[in-house]
């Protein structure tokens, strides 16, 4: 292209020295034209590089984050986070076009931005897989992986919440809310629950997002997805009745249920467990 055309008033300027000849309207459009003015030694990271891999977070947006790795010298850019790790060589992948770090080092690089929950939501939906309306996909991470990435991490900002959330992680896990649920009613005095806890009912196998087996009490999340799928809030209707056909007690639980460390909650399953025995 030419200067001229360079210089035209119909493109886009998202960065300097690129050229849009759109709106960037999502994340991979911010990242695709960036990645075009960076080293081949830079990738997307931290927060950047977890949307891109389909991570929960508790927030998305904001600038893009960009980690030199193997050498000195930060991006600095408007709009752009840089960050070095000059010490390492580690792993990336080419992905969606530009270049990310790989999930389980951008998992430890989270344990500085995240609360310690958090950080364990993520790392469930790390080893477990995203869960689809056609299925679970394939996990990101084993907890080899993960482990690994810690190792590499070391000593650097983060490494002590690393250790305890290694050591939280279970799977599967379908949502980040059963993964906070979870931590709350440990953090509440109640015994760890199971994941998934699988029941055979009239119509074969089915599982509740968190159970207490010998008291035969299954706790089930109604995120928002159950309010807008109208076939998911069937399906799970649905299963439900099942389970308590199976001979389950299930209690049901909101988002509005976790507020306050879930004090009535855990109040409410350590009595349906005290009559249970």
């Amino acid at each position: 292209m030419s200067d001229k055309r360079m210089r035209g008033r119909d493109l886009q300027r998202p960065f300097h020295g690129v050229r849009a000849d759109a709106p960037l309207e999502t994340l991979r459009d911010r990242c695709a034209a960036l990645g075009k003015a960076l080293r081949p030694h830079q990738c997307f990271s931290h927060e950047t590089a977890a949307e891109l891999w389909r991570m929960p977070l508790p927030s998305r947006g904001g600038p893009l984050h960009v980690t030199a790795v193997g050498a000195r010298g930060r991006v600095r850019r408007p709009g752009v986070v840089g960050w070095e790790r000059p010490d390492d060589d580690l792993p990336t992948f080419l992905l969606a076009g530009v270049l990310v770090l790989a999930p389980a080092d951008v998992w430890c690089q989270l344990s500085t931005r995240l609360s310690r929950r958090w950080l364990v939501a993520v790392g469930d939906f790390l080893i477990s897989g995203e869960r689809t309306d056609f299925g679970r996909r394939p996990p990101l991470c084993t907890p080899e992986m993960l482990a690994d990435a810690v190792r590499r991490h070391g000593r650097r900002r983060g490494a002590v919440a690393l250790k305890w959330a290694l050591g939280m992680l279970r799977a599967p896990v379908d949502s980040p809310r059963e993964s906070l649920l979870r931590l709350a009613l440990i953090a509440g005095g109640l015994p760890e629950p199971e994941v998934q806890l699988e029941v055979m009912t009239a119509k074969g196998k089915r599982h509740g997002d968190l159970g207490y087996r010998s008291a035969r009490l299954i706790i089930e999340y109604q995120g928002d997805e159950h309010r807008t799928s109208r076939s998911r809030w069937l399906s799970d209707l649905t299963r439900v009745q099942l389970l308590e056909d199976a001979g389950y007690r299930v209690i049901l639980v909101g988002a509005d249920d976790l507020r306050d460390g879930a004090r009535a909650l855990i109040a409410r399953i350590r009595r349906a467990l005290a009559r249970s025995g």
